[in-house]
């Protein structure tokens, strides 16, 4: 018959058991256990194909927009991705403090709009570079900025806009057009408070001061680019083989693309106290007979053998044969 434990033994061995179960999750040395906090009322919609894709183009876009920038200013700017975040609109509205500088740019196939936002100090510190003043972060930067001011820094994001169209051509050939600018981010409304989108940061940083810009997509517009067949084979596969008209293009390009070209008519070797006295009317006898046949270099690689000659009113070269092959062309 078994023994009854007692209600003291009972607690005595829990205790024990507890402790042993404590002491064997702990590993000695290693990292505290990571957790994790997950919203299942708003679930992370952004897949990690998704957010690769997004993370290449916009490292293109910060490196191609910096250069530009860095050339306009006249002095190093860089552009960095900081993160790629999935929020609420309403939320990404709250986040800005008017007064803001933001650009609505409207997107054809798939319709759909979104913002790309900048701080007012950056907008007032490229204006001011821009027309040749020293450029200062701390001076008006919590003010709107003024009519002219828009004016010129709208030739800066019609750049970035075709900056924004070149890094997602590869994706989706997509066309961006500023439609309107704003100062308060209560005014703009892309799409409903509730729906996600996904908000890009890039830290812009000159010299010492570093500062935001952000792109808002609508996640229903991203969704519906990187959901089209072709994307998704090309996340999956990689990229296909290239089209024809792509072909065509690189070898148009090809054609185009000059060589130097030289024929050797023979060689010698002289002294350097010979070259040294050469005159006008010299000669100089070279080790190749008339009769034998030339070589044509492509740049320092010799490539044809043939005969120096003239045709019309040029020189020319009569190709006989290529080196180390035998055929018979004549250019």
């Amino acid at each position: 018959m078994a023994k009854i434990l007692s209600q003291a033994e009972i607690d005595a061995l829990l205790s024990t058991v507890a402790e042993d179960t404590s002491e064997a999750a702990r590993v000695e040395g290693g990292p505290p256990r990571r957790v994790v906090l997950y919203d299942f009322k708003h679930p992370n919609l952004i897949s990690k194909e998704q957010m690769r894709l997004l993370e290449n183009l916009h490292e293109n876009f910060s490196r191609n927009f910096g250069v530009f920038l860095s050339a306009q200013l006249r002095m190093i700017v860089e552009i960095e991705l900081l993160a790629i975040d999935q929020l609420l609109y309403s939320e990404f509205v709250m986040s800005i403090a008017p007064p803001g500088v933001l650009y609505v740019f409207e997107v054809e196939e798939p319709p759909g709009e979104a913002i790309v936002e900048l701080s007012p100090g950056l907008v007032i510190f490229i204006v001011e570079k821009l027309f040749g003043g020293k450029g200062s972060f701390s001076a008006g930067a919590a003010r709107p900025i003024s009519a002219i001011e828009q004016k010129i820094m709208r030739r800066v994001m019609d750049r970035a806009m075709q900056e924004l169209i070149n890094v997602w051509s590869p994706v989706a050939a997509i066309k961006v057009e500023i439609n309107r600018y704003e100062s308060n981010p209560e005014f703009i409304q892309i799409v409903p408070s509730a729906e996600p989108v996904v908000v890009v940061s890039l830290q812009v940083k000159i010299h010492d001061h570093k500062t935001l810009m952000n792109f808002c997509y609508p996640y229903r517009w991203l969704s519906e680019i990187v959901g089209r067949p072709d994307v998704q084979d090309a996340l999956q596969f990689g990229v296909t083989d290239s089209s024809s008209e792509e072909r065509i293009m690189v070898e148009d390009h090809v054609r185009k693309v000059t060589t130097p070209v030289r024929a050797t008519l023979g060689n010698t070797t002289i002294t350097i106290q010979d070259f040294i006295n050469l005159q006008v009317g010299d000669l100089l006898v070279l080790k190749e007979r008339p009769e034998e046949t030339s070589v044509m270099f492509i740049k320092d690689k010799p490539m044809f053998k043939g005969v120096v000659g003239r045709r019309d009113k040029f020189r020319a070269f009569m190709i006989t044969d290529l080196v180390g092959e035998e055929t018979s062309h004549e250019v």
